[in-house]
């Protein structure tokens, strides 16, 4: 079964085309916004990498020209045709916690939810259209962030309001970077060599977007984002958890209106907003080695409030079989893993230092000594995407009729 993910960022767009079966790759790659003329990045195979610029504007240019590229692929030989368009959303809403084909009923709904994760879901969408557009006769999947979290219990997931208030208004602790977690946990679970039932692991997705989960038997049992992806560990260039009364106390007493505390929260703080210097950890780092203050304060943050959630992961679990670090940040930052983990020993989590220097994903870089495993792993939402949209294929193929 030859599926297209289509990975939809705040700024990026990550595709893959491959079979999730055998976990054969046959394409996979990018394309950035965030620079004039967005770039494009991909890779057939074993082949090198191409690198080049879209010619039309908009997410629509860029999905055809990824659609283009993958006929190409197909018509030349060495890839199946497509069978499936598998689309990540963000956020699910209480209504999709499982994957779902896409018509026009879920289309719409989707539409509704866009104000709960403007800066993904949004995008997400302008790429369904786009690609229903571009491949109107095959089966379109949508897969769900939130939908891994759908096992948090009701202590973990209920904010203290008014029941009434929250009930009405479906306001509840959702998380995010699901798929992310749950491909995680399914890799740890191989590389520790122990089967999922009675294994505590908590896992740190630390990017441009951050969040921690901890998960027992497969499963999320507590996360650290919450009713939108802006809660919990502080990002790019989101504030993470900050008191709420500072909200008010913006609008109220310093002027601020609401779409300016959003701007703000969602824009203008996290590692930009601390360091006034860039969202992009390697920049900040860079600065805070140089001697820059505010740069080596952004570092200070971000390294405490991950462990904060990870210490808060571990109480929740009652121990720690393994500690997975992914993500852009994760995965590439020996410095900020280092940092993250300095402190964690009271938990049985030790670093081996020369192990977290050279670590490539996917790695171990816990020293003989830590009790619990330390884990540096690629992320790889587009497999968990294929696989998910797989079984809900499947399974609309084998209905009657």
């Amino acid at each position: 079964m030859a599926l297209l993910t289509l990975n939809a960022g705040s700024s990026t767009l990550k595709f893959s085309l491959l079979d999730p079966d055998p976990d054969r790759i046959w394409a996979q790659g990018s394309i950035d916004f965030s620079h004039q003329g967005a770039r494009y990045t991909w890779r057939a195979g074993p082949e090198a990498a191409v690198s080049d610029t879209i010619a039309g504007p908009g997410i629509g240019a860029a999905v055809a020209r990824i659609v283009s590229d993958v006929r190409t692929l197909v018509e030349s030989g060495p890839a199946a045709a497509i069978e499936g368009v598998v689309h990540r959303i963000v956020h699910g809403g209480s209504r999709f916690t499982e994957p779902v084909l896409i018509t026009a009923e879920v289309r719409t709904t989707l539409a509704d939810l866009v104000e709960l994760a403007p800066l993904h879901n949004r995008p997400g969408l302008e790429v369904i259209d786009a690609a229903l557009e571009a491949l109107p006769g095959v089966a379109h999947v949508a897969v769900f962030d939130t939908a891994f979290h759908a096992t948090l219990a009701p202590e973990a997931f209920t904010y203290p309001l008014p029941f009434a208030l929250s009930d009405r208004w479906k306001l509840r602790r959702y998380g995010f970077h699901g798929l992310s977690h749950a491909y995680c946990a399914g890799r740890a679970e191989e590389m520790i060599s122990r089967p999922p039932d009675g294994l505590h692991l908590v896992i740190a997705h630390l990017g441009s977007g951050a969040s921690v989960t901890a998960t027992r038997d497969g499963r999320s049992v507590d996360t650290s984002m919450g009713f939108t992806p802006l809660e919990g560990l502080m990002m790019g260039t989101r504030s993470g958890s900050i008191d709420p009364g500072l909200l008010l106390h913006l609008q109220l007493r310093c002027g601020m209106s609401p779409e300016e505390v959003y701007r703000v929260l969602y824009h203008e703080s996290g590692l930009l907003g601390v360091s006034g210097i860039s969202s992009d950890m390697r920049e900040v780092l860079e600065a805070s080695s140089a001697g820059d203050e505010r740069a080596s304060l952004a570092v200070g943050i971000f390294a405490h409030r991950a462990r904060q959630a990870i210490g808060a992961s571990v109480v929740t679990l009652g121990r720690v079989d393994g500690l997975v670090f992914t993500g852009g940040i994760g995965e590439r930052s020996a410095v900020i893993r280092s940092l993250v983990c300095d402190g964690l020993s009271c938990l049985g989590l030790e670093i081996d230092p020369a192990a977290n220097a050279s670590a490539a994903p996917d790695a171990i870089i816990s020293s003989p000594a830590s009790r619990g495993r330390i884990l540096v792993l690629a992320a790889r939402e587009d497999l968990q995407m294929a696989k998910a949209a797989r079984t809900r294929l499947v399974g609309a193929s084998t209905q009657p009729g």
